[in-house]
């Protein structure tokens, strides 16, 4: 991140798929906050119709769910 800056698109994809494993290992609060950061970064740079943009809105979803919090997700 401190190389590429938090933007560049590799680091996207990788702040991604940390918070992928982070929900994958019961760190739902984590992951939470990583899908928050990725999507907020992913609509900035890439736009709130992009493939990635939209992928990042269903992970933040799906670790709302794996919550119990449905009506946020």
């Amino acid at each position: 991140r401190e190389v590429s800056g938090k933007e560049h698109s590799e680091i996207l994809t990788s702040m991604n798929n940390l918070a992928q494993a982070l929900k994958n290992q019961g760190k739902y609060v984590e992951a939470k906050k990583m899908n928050r950061e990725t999507l907020a970064l992913r609509e900035q740079v890439l736009g709130k119709e992009h493939p990635d943009t939209l992928a990042s809105m269903n992970n933040l979803a799906r670790a709302l769910s794996s919550q119990g919090k449905y009506t946020n997700a």
